[in-house]
């Protein structure tokens, strides 16, 4: 009975200590990426000094005002940047980061020598692609889409003040990238905007701002005017949405639904400067890509205990729900840690997550992993202050039979 024992007391302590690295309190931000592999929504970069890749866990059910963040400690992303796009590859696999303001993890300075990172999620590894073809432009503000080929789109984007309206791929199977030549029906040089891909393989920008220069003659794109490219055809054209009134924004997100509904939230107006930035009506609504013109609605309970005025969040679709992570809180001037889930069934905001099915733990080291998770949770609300406390509570585990 000895050795037992002292057997699975080594493996709980093994288990707790690693649920206890991975218990992690993420810094607030705003520009960052997510990104949602294997169940789990990964967070990543910001206008943060960290480099920490983290998730939440979406195979367990949680309250979104008590979240049990994880740490992939060998995850950390080689640079710090903010304001860039992140892609996943079409196996699941392979996260693509491109682009943004990129400094230098131990010296800070701006760095921009590598423009694309790659995430190996199998092998937990940042690697820098040796990328073919055109020369990889500098650019933050930009949203890039695949399609099923496994071609990356980034259109336009800025770098120091100057936007641009140029479309870009990267052809993931082969790491080439490629400045496609169009000259018809060129937009207007754009940036903040938000884009999502259709079955049918045209991609649709919404909003975000317009101009030449971000310090001179720049305006906020008319949310009714849509912009569409042909990813088959390479070609541009224009569609002038109806329905009902829907302000112009930038910095926004949004996310498309299974039954062809693009959902934006949150945003903000263009001002010269931060302090100007004010919010949007409504924080939320709905653009029907069944319709020919496409249609905007707002749905009639999306008001109810809506989030604050954000912008510079991410958005995710897991299931019925949109997951909503950090960003800058407009009431309250301040980077929020905050997460908001919106079900898209029932069009009303919620404050508890539930995954389709939970499996019961079925093995011991489930077990063990569970009690793990809810001594990390305790420690998050600071009711274990030290170690004499979990050695008492692994004594007391050893004798309730949990490994029995």
């Amino acid at each position: 009975m000895y050795l037992p024992f002292k057997f699975f007391k080594f493996i709980f302590c093994t288990l707790l200590l690693i649920n206890l690295i991975l218990c992690y309190d993420p810094p607030k931000r705003k520009f960052h990426n997510s990104i949602i592999i294997d169940n789990r929504l990964l967070i990543f970069n910001g206008d943060t000094n960290t480099t920490e890749l983290f998730y939440l866990d979406l195979s367990k059910s949680f309250d979104n005002n008590n979240l049990a963040w994880s740490l992939i400690p060998e995850g950390s992303l080689p640079v710090y940047t903010e304001r860039s796009t992140a892609v996943l590859s079409l196996d699941n696999s392979t996260i693509y980061l491109i682009g943004g303001y990129m400094r230098n993890n131990i010296t800070f300075s701006y760095d921009y020598s590598n423009l694309v990172y790659s995430y190996d999620y199998r092998t937990s590894a940042w690697s820098t692609p040796k990328i073919d073809g055109g020369v990889v432009p500098p650019r933050q503000d930009m949203r890039g889409v695949i399609d099923n080929t496994g071609t990356i789109y980034i259109f336009g984007g800025f770098n120091e003040g100057s936007l641009f309206n140029d479309m870009n791929i990267l052809q993931t199977d082969s790491k080439t990238w490629t400045t496609l030549s169009i000259s018809k029906n060129l937009p207007i040089q754009c940036a903040g905007y938000t884009a999502n891909i259709l079955p049918n393989g045209n991609i649709v920008y919404i909003g975000g701002i317009e101009g030449v220069n971000v310090y001179t003659n720049v305006t906020l794109v008319n949310i009714n005017q849509i912009k569409l490219f042909d990813t088959n055809k390479h070609e541009w054209s224009y569609m002038n949405a109806t329905g009902e009134k829907i302000d112009s924004r930038q910095y926004f997100t949004s996310v498309l639904t299974p039954d062809g509904y693009i959902i934006i939230f949150g945003g903000t107006t263009y001002a010269a400067t931060i302090a100007g930035l004010a919010d949007v009506s409504p924080s939320l609504a709905m653009l029907d890509t069944n319709k020919n013109p496409f249609e905007w609605s707002i749905p009639s309970n999306s008001e109810v205990n809506s989030p604050p005025s954000i912008y510079g969040h991410s958005a995710n679709l897991y299931n019925d729900y949109m997951i909503i992570t950090f960003g800058f809180n407009l009431d309250t001037q301040l980077n929020s840690s905050q997460v908001y889930l919106y079900n898209i069934k029932s069009n009303n905001w919620v404050t508890t997550f539930s995954p389709p099915a939970i499996s019961p733990p079925a093995k011991q080291t489930s077990k063990a992993l569970a009690v793990g998770h809810i001594l990390c949770n305790l420690i998050i609300k600071r009711k274990i202050l030290n170690t004499l406390q979990m050695w008492l509570i692994v004594i007391t585990i050893e004798h309730t039979g949990i490994f029995n």
